[in-house]
């Protein structure tokens, strides 16, 4: 059974890293991207500053995509010269990470999952930190599921999720995502197999601003039995989820059949609030549905949304061994023709959680 603990501000995230990392028997990894939006830069600047442990080693994946504008690659080259300015100590890599074959197929969690396995084969790490702040979800689900399932192995290893959010960023940028829905590496269950041909889906998506076409994707693949999507409230923005709702009319009510009492209201900063929220629906469910072995129940998670949110699906699908279907980003598009400054202001928010296993009631 996993456990969430959580630090919700910078104040006590720079506490907690302090007064944790003071043992000098510390040896820490650090897992973040090379990302093209400064906000990747926060947490190494934060850990980099505390001198109480010994250094981590850092290693930044560098997500190679087949379009992505000359703007942006010059953006992140910008900020790979601030990390190695910031991080002066301690190991230092910046491995590519292929998130799209040749052929188009995606392989981004296996990629991944690859570069780690190599570099965490023998190791003795007591501590992993995954910065999902500029990560995608389809390299931050499978890596987190990976490093939490290496700890299962080495009980002495903990593991740590951080993510901070600036107030936001100076490019605009489109993304482009692939065509096709999929079920993301290490979050496919029996799903498309003999064994869930009967299986009553319910089908959780995590509603955005612009993932409406990613979504009506997904659910034409999955074709659910029921939906109910996920709003947040409360929200910085008290309208947000009644403009979600405007905007997802439709395919509410004229796709996805979807009950108006069926709705899941998460707290948008607070990934603790979906993932207990999901948990209370699969034990229901599964109560619910005992009585029926021969159509067992089946909930599907895609995270969409804002990046806090996902990772309560996130800790939920890896508590519960759910699986994930999304549509992954082919590239990102910039009319900008000028690489603009680091943001001198501090992040507008930083969590740190802290993966706990616990042992079953």
């Amino acid at each position: 059974m996993l456990e969430i603990i959580s630090h919700q501000n910078r104040e006590e995230c720079q506490t907690f890293f302090e007064s944790y990392f003071c043992n000098k028997n510390k040896n820490v990894l650090f897992i973040g991207t090379l990302g093209f939006n400064s906000a990747c830069l926060h947490f190494p600047k934060l850990i980099s500053s505390i001198n109480k442990f010994l250094p981590p080693k850092y290693i930044f994946l560098n997500e190679i995509r087949p379009e992505v504008s000359p703007v942006l690659n010059q953006t992140a080259s910008r900020n790979k010269a601030r990390l190695e300015e910031l991080i002066n100590h301690g190991a230092l890599s910046f491995p590519e990470l292929q998130i799209v074959a040749d052929d188009t197929a995606n392989v981004a969690g296996r990629n991944a999952i690859r570069i780690l396995g190599n570099l965490m084969n023998g190791s003795s790490y007591t501590d992993v930190i995954v910065d999902a702040t500029t990560m995608s979800r389809g390299v931050c689900f499978p890596v987190v599921k990976y490093v939490f399932e290496q700890k299962k192995k080495v009980s002495s290893m903990d593991v740590h999720v951080v993510i901070a959010e600036d107030q936001g960023f100076p490019l605009n940028v489109s993304s482009m995502s692939s065509d096709s829905a999929e079920y993301m590496h290490g979050f496919q269950k029996d799903m498309e197999t003999d064994g869930a041909t009967q299986s009553i889906k319910l089908w959780l998506p995590q509603l955005s601003e612009d993932n409406l076409s990613s979504l009506r994707k997904i659910h034409s693949k999955i074709h659910a039995e029921e939906v109910a999507p996920i709003l947040p409230f409360p929200s910085s923005n008290p309208r947000r989820a009644d403009d979600l709702l405007i905007k997802f009319h439709e395919p509410i009510v004229k796709e996805w059949d979807t009950n108006l009492l069926d709705f899941i209201y998460a707290h948008e900063s607070d990934p603790t609030d979906v993932f207990e929220s999901i948990k209370r629906i699969e034990k229901g469910r599964t109560e619910a549905l005992k009585s029926y072995p021969e159509h067992p129940t089946r909930m599907i998670l895609s995270p969409t949304g804002r990046k806090i949110g996902s990772l309560g699906m996130l800790f939920a699908a890896i508590d519960l061994d759910l699986p994930v279907m999304y549509t992954e980003t082919m590239g990102y598009q910039c009319t900008a023709q000028d690489v603009p400054d680091i943001p001198i202001s501090e992040p507008i928010k930083m969590w740190h959680n802290w993966l706990v296993e616990k042992p079953n009631a």
